[in-house]
């Protein structure tokens, strides 16, 4: 974001913004500008003990799939982004089941989905190919930032625990 139009939201806003980068609870690095008074937004992010904080964590297992770098770069709307580094390489390794070589590869959208923190085939719909999912990926927020910025709502609002009747 453009240093201009950051000033003129938080102008507008009347307030700073927090930024939080998912790197931090997630396996993407996707630092991002939040403004609000939610309490607790300031506190730091602590990644949960079900959060997958790596990308070989995101992986398909049993694949002959090994991730090349610990957290991917901000994956946007664009096809390229995928890429990491400025070399501009695959995230992933693939051993070919016959030659044995090894070769790069993008991840796959189930593998993406997990990294975002979306269940398991989340953007499937309606017969939407590769890189429209992942333009829908590059749109979204991170399911584990998110949830850190709304959690400590829980203290303000009765939750109903699934099996229970409501309690706060």
């Amino acid at each position: 974001m453009r240093a201009e139009d950051r000033d003129t939201i938080s102008r507008f806003l009347q307030c700073n913004p927090l930024v939080l980068d998912a790197r931090d609870i997630s396996p993407a690095n996707r630092a991002r500008y939040f403004w609000g008074n939610l309490p607790g937004m300031n506190r730091p992010a602590v990644p949960l003990p079900c959060d997958r904080l790596t990308l070989q964590d995101c992986l398909e297992p049993n694949c002959n799939r090994v991730a090349k770098v610990q957290k991917i770069r901000t994956v946007t709307t664009k096809a390229n982004s995928i890429k990491q580094t400025t070399k501009m390489v695959f995230p992933v390794e693939e051993e070919d089941n016959l030659t044995g070589e090894w070769k790069g590869d993008v991840l796959w959208c189930t593998e993406l989905e997990r990294a975002f923190g979306f269940p398991d085939h989340y953007t499937d719909v309606a017969n939407m190919g590769r890189v429209h999912r992942q333009r829908l990926l590059g749109r979204s927020w991170s399911v584990p930032v998110i949830r850190h910025l709304f959690s400590p709502l829980k203290d303000y609002f009765k939750c109903r625990v699934e099996g229970s009747s409501a309690s706060s």
